[in-house]
């Protein structure tokens, strides 16, 4: 996994905190071991969210201006930024709040530009072009070999017993999808699994439809 980008002194860090797009300061210290777990969360959602989300981490002792201006008390202490001004924090180790307020905030983010993108292209075509990009789609949270959640992992173990042949669309990768599919099929949870351009449903629906020979047999299969 790619490094965390580290910014050295006040100069760079307002250059950073700047952006117009969402930016999170990691303000850490080597001492603290949970600060290499928060850097590698943060690095993997700029991986993912990178159109949207930006990530770095400063020495909070070493920038002590820095920090104090910002009113940081422990490290690890996580605080999100755009066009200059704080719009939320994390303090201390809490991976679940972490990730929380990073879809919060670049999801508050990309509604701002949706308009901008679907004048370019009509958002339910869009969506209709994903499902249809196989005869099989799983709109899932990660990939087949790394899901980011028990559901996504459970539904790839389910479709792998079967040797079904099928093609995955990571929804953190992008936000106007993730929201926008739940309005399009009308169905507010995820994984979702389509075959042949129409919603199966979630893992407990994959799972009944699973014990039906018939259905079985219509999925495309791995040669």
């Amino acid at each position: 996994m790619a490094a965390l980008a580290e910014v050295k002194n006040k100069q760079e860090f307002e250059d950073f905190v700047k952006s117009d797009r969402i930016v999170a300061v990691h303000f850490g210290a080597s001492w603290a071991d949970s600060c290499a777990s928060v850097d590698e969360i943060l690095a993997e959602y700029c991986k993912e969210l990178k159109d949207s989300f930006s990530a770095a981490r400063i020495d909070a002792e070493g920038v002590p201006e820095v920090s104090l201006a910002h009113k940081i008390a422990a490290a690890p202490t996580i605080v999100f930024f755009k066009s200059g001004s704080e719009v939320g924090r994390v303090n201390g180790f809490n991976p679940a709040e972490l990730r929380e307020v990073i879809t919060k905030q670049t999801f508050a983010s990309g509604t701002a530009q949706a308009t901008k993108s679907t004048t370019k292209e009509n958002l339910n075509e869009r969506l209709k072009r994903l499902i249809n990009k196989s005869r099989m789609t799983l709109f899932m949270k990660g990939n087949p070999q790394q899901p980011r959640c028990g559901f996504s992992r459970q539904t790839v173990e389910l479709l792998k017993s079967v040797n079904a042949d099928y093609w995955t669309f990571d929804i953190l990768s992008d936000e106007e999808v993730r929201q926008g599919l739940k309005v399009y099929s009308d169905w507010p949870t995820y994984p979702q699994l389509y075959l042949d351009g129409e919603l199966v449903g979630g893992l407990d629906v994959i799972r009944e439809e699973l014990s039906d020979p018939d259905f079985v047999a219509r999925m495309p299969k791995l040669v």
